[in-house]
């Protein structure tokens, strides 16, 4: 290939000159602010002060800052294995979308968890100094639980990815990552910080709000072209890997919502019901898909890879609370119960009606287990405001953090998440239709890695493609129109004609077998007969063709398909060639005929 053949259009340089540009120019920015704000966490304690004994005391444990990574940070290696190869491989179903599924995972969730140690430092110290007073503090200390919670940040926002799966430039990605987080600690500014909600594991703030960010910015992406594409659909290799993406998530999910649980009873707590309601899920996903599945019976993989997860969301607000195993299986079993539903009739309702095209269902993941479980934290925590019994003195102040009003703080900060999320969604959503004329995708380029990614030789490519490669003629239908799209194998309603083809061109080969063969025979023949007796041969020939013709024809040949027809006199040495349907030629013999 020549040079001029790699360069991208015009469109495509400016996206990427942009991406580039506006990549570096962040972590710039945030090299600057990390240096001359952010600390790290530190113990507490004058050296000069401390005894002996104290001091070996302190240097054996570590003091507050050990105590902290001891707690957290088996928590927070899980979580980093869920963002960053859970969620990466449970949207590599794609059979074209690999590449962009892992990669832009991979850079918009480190994007994203070192910004927002900036942006929770931002509203950490607002919120120190309206209920300490007094000026602002002239740096922030950075923790372990700090650096987790831009792991939650990360998290959000491959749930909003999801929506759009197969539909965003690198340059519109990296908007969103930029964007999302500031509404996302503004919501947990305003819910967690201030009306002090119960939300252990983010069911609220994680879970609703990036479902319903993702969904809203969808609307903007949507359009008839990226509902009809072909590419939009699984393929058996993809399947296996967002199957383990699967694994990794249900596995660890007990780590994401017992992270930042209060030690003791609480965290046991959050680890068991959310291990119960994942199982639970899983059970009713099994049931529910093979009870509905295509209405044949079947398991559809789609279903196993996210509504078995429906148990860890839906556990979100309330896993470190006591709600009874029972209540913790049952809830599991009615989320997967739940999300199947949404993936067989929901989903397409959205897309129908309201032009909302969700690429992996997270309304049926996220949205619809996650409100779910923030309304069963509402009830939880009204039955343990007037049952204290349920909890013991030291753990009842650390979850009713909000006292009496406990139960109505916790349904405001549920419909405050609604609203910030489709706030934020409709301002980011503008800037990405807005960023389709920089370099945006075209039809053909939905769902499909090559668009922005080299790929390897045997990425499965477009008809069109190949034909350009090959310099071949386009494949054409009957009706004349050229074949394009779907890949390497052919469309749907390509398919009976190319059996028939394919039937058509064995039997062609079959006859050219039979004719070499008689060739040779009579080759061999004609050194031992006198030329008196060519009339008498060329009888014989024909004769013994047709004769060989029948039987192997009757052999092959499928009655239902093709009736059966008479051979019509024709004279072996009055042979010419004729092209046939698929570009070959066939010899107008009496073999031929049949």
């Amino acid at each position: 290939m020549s040079k001029e053949e790699h360069k991208l259009p015009l469109s495509k340089r400016k996206e990427s000159v942009i991406f580039i540009m506006i990549l570096f120019a962040f972590q710039v920015f945030m090299v600057v602010l990390f240096s001359v704000w952010v600390r790290y966490s530190k113990n507490e304690v004058n050296y000069d002060s401390l005894s002996s004994t104290e001091l070996a005391e302190l240097t054996a444990t570590g003091g507050a800052v050990q105590e902290e990574v001891t707690n957290v940070y088996g928590y927070f290696r899980d979580i980093n294995i869920m963002i960053f190869f859970g969620f990466g491989f449970l949207m590599t179903f794609l059979r074209r979308y690999g590449y962009s599924a892992l990669g832009y995972t991979f850079i918009i969730s480190a994007l994203v968890a070192q910004w927002s140690v900036l942006i929770y430092g931002f509203f950490e110290t607002v919120d120190h100094k309206n209920d300490h007073g007094g000026d602002y503090a002239s740096t922030f200390e950075m923790t372990q639980t700090v650096i987790l919670q831009g792991l939650f940040s990360a998290g959000a926002v491959m749930i909003s990815y999801g929506a759009i799966l197969g539909r965003v430039t690198p340059l519109q990605m990296l908007v969103v990552g930029i964007f999302e987080p500031i509404f996302y600690f503004l919501n947990m500014f305003i819910g967690e910080m201030n009306l002090e909600a119960i939300d252990v594991g983010g069911g609220m703030y994680i879970h609703l709000f990036g479902s319903v960010f993702g969904l809203t910015i969808a609307w903007f992406l949507t359009d008839k072209k990226s509902k009809d594409c072909e590419d939009n659909s699984p393929s058996y290799t993809g399947d296996y890997f967002a199957m383990a993406g699967t694994l990794f998530l249900w596995m660890m999910w007990p780590s994401f919502n017992a992270a930042i649980a209060p030690l003791g009873e609480p965290q046991f707590r959050a680890i068991a019901n959310t291990f119960l309601s994942l199982t639970a899920s899983t059970i009713a996903t099994f049931i529910v898909t093979r009870l509905f599945g295509h209405l044949g019976h079947k398991i559809d993989m789609v279903h196993v890879q996210n509504s078995s997860l429906a148990g860890g969301v839906v556990q979100g607000c309330l896993a470190h609370m006591n709600i009874n195993p029972g209540g913790a299986i049952g809830m599991g079993f009615l989320a997967g119960v739940i999300s199947v539903l949404g993936y067989l009739f929901i989903s397409p309702f959205l897309q129908r009606r309201f032009n909302i095209q969700d690429t992996c269902g997270i309304h049926n993941l996220h949205f619809m287990p996650g409100f779910i479980g923030s309304i069963a934290a509402c009830i939880a925590a009204w039955k343990g405001l007037n049952d204290r019994s349920l909890y013991n003195p030291i753990e009842f102040n650390q979850i009713f953090r909000a006292g009496e009003d406990q139960a109505k703080n916790n349904a405001a900060a549920t419909f405050i998440s609604i609203g910030i999320a489709i706030a934020g969604g409709l301002f980011v959503g503008m800037i990405l239709k807005a960023l389709k004329k920089v370099g945006g995708l075209k039809a053909k380029q939905y769902y499909q890695d090559s668009a922005f990614w080299h790929v390897p030789i045997d990425y499965p490519k477009d008809v069109e493609y190949v034909v350009e490669q090959n310099n071949l003629p386009m494949p054409t239908t009957d009706n004349g129109d050229n074949v394009v799209g779907g890949g390497v194998e052919m469309k749907k309603q390509q398919s009976s004609n190319n059996n028939n083809k394919k039937e058509n061109g064995y039997r062609r080969d079959l006859i050219r077998l039979l004719e070499t063969l008689v060739r040779n025979e009579q080759s061999t023949e004609d050194s031992s007969y006198s030329d008196s007796d060519s009339s008498e041969d060329e009888e014989e020939r024909e004769r013994r063709i047709r004769k060989l013709a029948k039987k192997s024809h009757r052999r092959s040949k499928k009655p239902e398909h093709q009736p059966q027809r008479q051979p019509e006199e024709s004279h072996f040495n009055n042979q010419s060639t004729e092209t046939t349907d698929n570009g070959g030629s066939s010899i107008n013999s009496p073999v031929s005929k049949v």
